[in-house]
Formats: C-alpha cells, structure tokens, sequence
C-alpha cells in the first residue's frame, strides 16, 4: 500500500508539472508595452554602456512612393559613402532603416554631406541619439546646396543673405568663399527642404527706405 501511494504521489507531481509552461513558452507570452519599458531600472553604468555600443546612428528613408530593392539601396549608399569601416542597416519598417557607422568621420558623412540620392530619388536621413524608437523619427526634410542668384554687391554679407535664405528652408551653412569677384553671379547656401512643401523658387530682398 505504501508503495501505491508513492507511486500515486510521484504520478500526480509528474501530472502537475507537465501542466506549468515552459520557460521559453513564459518569454512568448510577455507583450511589454512603451509605458512596461519605461518603468525598468536601469543602472547608470549599464546606460553608459549601452550609449557607447548604440552612438553613431542614424534613421533614413527613400523618398519615393514605388518600390525598390532594399538590398540594392543598401549597396549603393555603401558605395557612395565609401566608409573608412563598416557601416550596418537594420530594416525598421517598409522604407525605414536604421544605419550605424563606426566612427565620427563617416557618421558625419553620411548625415552631414550629400543629398544622397538613389535612382534619382532623395534620401531622407536623420541623426539619431537612441531617445526615442527609432520608428518614431520622423524624415521629412532634406539637405541641399541652392544658389541665390544677382544678388547685388550692396547685399553680398552672410546676415542678408541668411535671411534671405530662410524663405527657402533652414539655414545650416553660407558658402562665403563663393563671394568674391570671380565667383560668379550666385551664392551658395545649404538648407533643410522640407519634402512636404514646394521648393522655393525665387527669393527676393527689398530695401527699406528710412524715414526722413
């Protein structure tokens, strides 16, 4: 008798057990939300570590409603780019990746210089500092170098020509070394476009008289 009711014993345990899930089955099961991620500990050295491992980021997008070969953009701006090292992607969503580069130089590179451009579409790219989900970035505008033409000697002094320079878009740099006698009839300026509006085609700047 006392052997059945081992036995019994050992039988239900075995029974109970095969009912609780598994570790792997616990882990499938968790569906950690924004607000779940914003209530974890982290301790500062672990953040300070995790920023050393995740700098260098960027969040880019082909400004094109068609599809493409993710793969061939891929290669392409790795071409255009030509790296010191290597540079890797992560696909975030359909036309969304995240780019990382190993060193400050080429970071500056690919977020700084250009446009890039692919099959003649823009490439939308933004720096990214890990402070937000990378797919909430939002890329909607696009560096360029434009050329304000006739500007008049009177007017040819950076302050001027950045204000009229803001009608077209954000004012990032003014090409002064294109200024002087034999630098043609034009300025170059490098702007943020914004992708959703129209591009600026004229900009004047008009004196104004003072009063008598």
């Amino acid at each position: 008798m006392e052997a059945a009711k081992e036995k019994g014993e050992a039988s239900g345990a075995a029974g109970h057990a095969g009912s609780e899930p598994s570790l792997e089955e616990l882990l499938r099961s968790l569906d950690l939300s924004g607000d779940d991620i914003d209530g974890l500990f982290v301790a500062k050295a672990e953040v300070e570590a995790l920023k050393e491992s995740a700098r260098w980021m960027a969040v880019m997008r082909l400004l094109t409603p068609s599809p493409f070969s993710a793969t061939s953009l891929k290669k392409m701006m790795k071409f255009a780019w030509a790296p010191a090292h290597e540079v890797s992607f992560r696909d975030i969503e359909e036309n969304k990746f995240l780019v990382q580069a190993n060193c400050l130089g080429d970071w500056k590179k690919i977020t700084e210089q250009g446009p890039w451009l692919f099959r003649d579409h823009g490439l939308l790219i933004e720096k990214y500092d890990e402070s937000c989900r990378a797919v909430a970035v939002e890329l909607n505008r696009i560096h360029a170098w434009v050329q304000i033409h006739d500007v008049p000697e009177l007017y040819r002094k950076r302050d001027l020509i950045t204000g009229v320079a803001t009608r077209i878009g954000e004012v990032i740099a003014v090409d002064m070394n294109n200024m002087g006698l034999e630098g043609g009839d034009f300025v170059r300026v490098r702007v943020w476009l914004d992708v959703r509006k129209s591009l600026t085609r004229r900009a004047g700047q008009k004196a104004r008289s003072s009063a008598s």
